[in-house]
């Protein structure tokens, strides 16, 4: 009897491995070619670009004190008043302000000189559609400060392009809002008449009273300059590199917020699913349901996610939790299977032999499916915070 029980034992293991050599195959073939893909795509990028090593790069700007006698400084500041439509899938957020600019007496000569106005010296460089935009000064011409400086406001609206949002911690993720000004191509930005434009010391606020985001809270906006060199020379003979204000508006999520609509539902399944075991092992239709509605429930669930954001090269937090749950979910699938299989094969007086069995594996997979839960969310963040 042990010799023919160990017999169907190596059937079954046999078995089995017939059935994972084609997934097997199938998850090789995939990583194949991903990988092939990725390196198609560079080796193309490598052969078609000449410039290929020309990097763009946007460094801090140098302190005021260490610039140029050829370099003209002009003062900026920002407030913006209204922050509304942000839309994470396209990764967009219109704004509505006013900025300003301040410059001396030199400045204003070299401006009337080629014939600059002040409305040409500033450009918004993440703003897209323009044709719904507006970037209007407030006055026809600028204003004469008493210490002889010129002063112009400008008023905006806009939408805007956010490259900022990081999505590897979502949805516990902090959100970067960029207003990004930078001096306009033209003769105040060439390479022997550069401007720098450097925060106002008079700037003492950046957002209005409508400045707040539904699901998300304000931690505060910071205002630095930097230079802004281009991959591309444009036509000219030398390498263009432009000064460029940036205001960062930083939010940070609503935990309970995010967690109640996001990760709850997530929870209730899988406690629904790692307490299936506890159906009676005679329960075979019952105990086989629960996974497959469960994994149904987890794909609707995600994809109810994924409308809310842009399609991505990695994989969020929630991304991991919710893969992590579709094997424990395949998972238990299989062992129920397994275990409908071995009690319907024992015979009548091994029967509770059988179930015993069953029980004993069912603790196993619902102690290790909490630890691998566990572990795969703390890894996910460690990995996201780096």
């Amino acid at each position: 009897m042990t010799e023919k029980n160990s017999q169907q034992r190596g059937n079954n293991i046999r078995r089995l491995a017939l059935r994972l050599i084609p997934v097997a195959l199938l998850v090789v073939a995939i990583a194949i070619i991903w990988q092939a893909s990725i390196k198609q795509a560079k080796d193309y990028v490598y052969l078609h670009d000449n410039d290929y090593d020309q990097a763009e790069s946007i460094v801090p700007q140098v302190p005021l004190e260490d610039i140029r006698d050829d370099q003209v400084v002009i003062y900026f500041g920002i407030h913006v008043e209204k922050i509304y439509e942000l839309s994470l899938h396209s990764r967009t957020f219109s704004a509505d302000g006013s900025l300003w600019v301040e410059w001396d007496k030199e400045n204003q000569q070299y401006m009337e000189k080629h014939g600059i106005a002040p409305k040409d010296l500033l450009t918004l460089v993440n703003q897209i559609e323009r044709w719904d935009s507006t970037f209007e000064p407030t006055s026809a011409e600028p204003i004469i400060l008493s210490a002889g400086r010129y002063y112009q406001r400008f008023r905006f609206s806009s939408r805007f392009y956010d490259d900022e949002i990081n999505f590897r911690r979502d949805p516990f993720d902090s959100l970067i809002l960029p207003i990004v000004v930078e001096v306009a191509p033209g003769a105040m930005s060439q390479k022997y008449q550069q401007t720098l434009l450097y925060p106002h010391h008079h700037q003492n606020g950046f957002l209005g009273m409508s400045g707040e985001l539904s699901g998300y809270q304000l931690e505060g906006a910071v205002l630095n300059s930097y230079i802004h060199q281009y991959p591309s020379r444009f036509g000219e003979w030398y390498q263009p590199a432009f000064s460029q204000a940036r205001l960062d508006i930083v939010y940070h999520s609503d935990y309970w917020s995010a967690f109640v609509n996001w990760v709850l539902p997530r929870i209730i399944v899988m406690t629904v699913v790692l307490l299936s075991p506890a159906v009676a092992s005679s329960r075979r239709d019952v105990r086989l349901a629960i996974p497959s509605t469960a994994l149904l429930t987890l794909i609707f669930l995600q994809q109810a996610y994924h409308n809310e954001i842009p399609s991505l090269p990695y994989l969020t937090f929630l991304d991991q939790l919710f893969a992590c749950s579709y094997l424990i979910a395949m998972g238990l699938f299989a062992l129920f299977t397994w275990g409908t299989n071995v009690y319907s094969k024992a015979p009548d007086d091994k029967k509770d032999e059988a179930m015993e069995r069953i029980d004993r594996v069912d603790v196993i997979f619902q102690v290790s499916s909490v630890c691998a839960v566990a572990a795969v969310a703390v890894l996910s963040w460690v990995a996201a915070l780096n």
